[in-house]
């Protein structure tokens, strides 16, 4: 229940009368209370919209969860492609020394020593 200052009903009692004092100070206090009661109206709604606009803009757990499959199956196909780069890098390097001729004969000579 609002509570009316008593300095107002003191005024309106001054002013109106104190019958008149008492009417006014009851509209008064009915009028305080339905504004209470509709702001807490107002804070439910709100407090709501608030929720929902958080949920629309901030990362769940959910969503952090896809992200973090999503991360790990990027991580896997990146694997597969080093091995496979790395695969043909080794060939690259082989297919090289065996196309030089120099790196031929230089190969057999290493092998006559290690004999």
């Amino acid at each position: 229940m609002a509570a009316v200052p008593v300095k107002l009903y003191e005024l309106f009692e001054e002013k109106l009368g104190k019958e008149k004092a008492k009417e006014a100070i009851k509209l008064v206090e009915e009028a305080l209370e339905a504004i209470e009661e509709k702001a807490k109206e107002q804070k439910v709604v709100i407090k709501a919209e608030i929720k929902d606009e958080l949920r629309s803009e901030l990362a769940t757990k959910e969503d952090i969860a896809v992200l973090e499959q999503k991360i790990e199956t990027v991580r896997q196909e990146l694997r597969g492609e080093i091995k496979v780069l790395k695969i043909l890098i080794y060939v690259t390097i082989l297919t090289v020394i065996l196309m030089n001729r120099g790196t031929i004969e230089y190969l057999v000579q290493l092998l006559r020593m290690l004999k």
